[in-house]
């Protein structure tokens, strides 16, 4: 293979473009990297004529991706991982001493399965110490600097978290029993302080739908086991239902699904040398998690 035939690109050329980008402009830009303007713009201009495309449309009201710049674009952030990533590989110390996780309950016993072998094969001198409990605790203990990291459900106030993966919410009622046609409607329900159980207090709140509680957890374990008993509905996570003894919640006045994510979020007590190899081992444990 003749590795000649393509320009292979300039990682400096390429941060710059991602900066001026980020900031809007070139003025801006030149003062994050502490260069001129004029310097920013050339790098630019470099960059243009490396790849023979144009990047950014220039006017009066500040600059324009074209469609090849967003698609440089799309890379770039991979490119520049990798960059540190192969830095940090040859430069650090390798990483050791204890390591504070939170893990929600309900996806602890599956993600440890994914995560801690990956741990220890690139970390071997890591020394775990895991506390489950619900995401606001963990966010809590994230907080107050004694957890170094955790996994978390995403909420709106928090807006600027590192997504892992995304979650359907979808109401199930047991299979054969049309317990929407009582009265009042039977319902399983998260302990409090949880943002699932206000979600399907929201849910319930708006359907205007008569519904009283039969079953209170902080476990969602046990509101599908509720669930498949036929003692009540519940909002549950897609991915922990199985069809064949409950079904789909269908009432016109309560949503068909919601979706959620599930997000890290860290104490700031780690370096980022040490924070990002194992930022990178956690989201390699959540993309092997979400595969069928």
């Amino acid at each position: 293979m003749d590795h000649a035939m393509k320009p292979l690109l300039d990682l400096e050329l390429l941060n710059t473009f991602s900066v001026v980008v980020e900031v809007g402009g070139f003025k801006e830009a030149a003062t994050r990297l502490y260069r001129s303007q004029a310097a920013v713009s050339m790098q630019i201009k470099r960059l243009e004529e490396q790849l023979e495309q144009r990047l950014l449309e220039r006017s009066n009201q500040g600059i324009k991706l074209t469609d090849p710049g967003k698609t440089l674009l799309a890379y770039i952030d991979q490119l520049l991982r990798l960059n540190n990533e192969t830095l940090s590989a040859l430069s650090a110390e390798p990483l050791r001493g204890p390591v504070h996780f939170g893990i929600p309950t309900d996806y602890a016993q599956t993600f440890l399965e994914h995560f801690l072998p990956r741990m220890r094969d690139s970390f071997p001198e890591l020394v775990p110490r895991i506390t489950c409990g619900r995401s606001r605790k963990l966010r809590e203990l994230v907080n107050t600097g004694d957890l170094d990291i955790a996994i978390v459900t995403g909420e709106a106030q928090f807006p600027n978290e590192k997504s892992l993966w995304s979650e359907r919410l979808c109401w199930y009622a047991p299979t054969g029993m049309p317990l929407e046609r009582q009265g009042s409607l039977p319902v399983a329900l998260l302990e409090s302080d949880c943002a699932l159980r206000d979600l399907a207090q929201l849910d319930l709140k708006q359907s205007g739908l008569a519904h009283h509680s039969v079953v209170t957890s902080p476990d969602m374990a046990n509101l599908y086991a509720a669930v498949e008993s036929g003692l009540a509905v519940a909002l549950l996570p897609e991915s922990s239902i199985s069809l064949e003894r409950v079904r789909p919640l269908r009432i016109d006045s309560m949503p068909d699904q919601r979706l959620f994510t599930m997000n890290l979020i860290e104490a700031g007590t780690l370096g980022k040398a040490f924070l990002e190899p194992l930022e990178n081992c956690i989201l390699n444990a959540a993309q092997a998690l979400r595969q069928p």
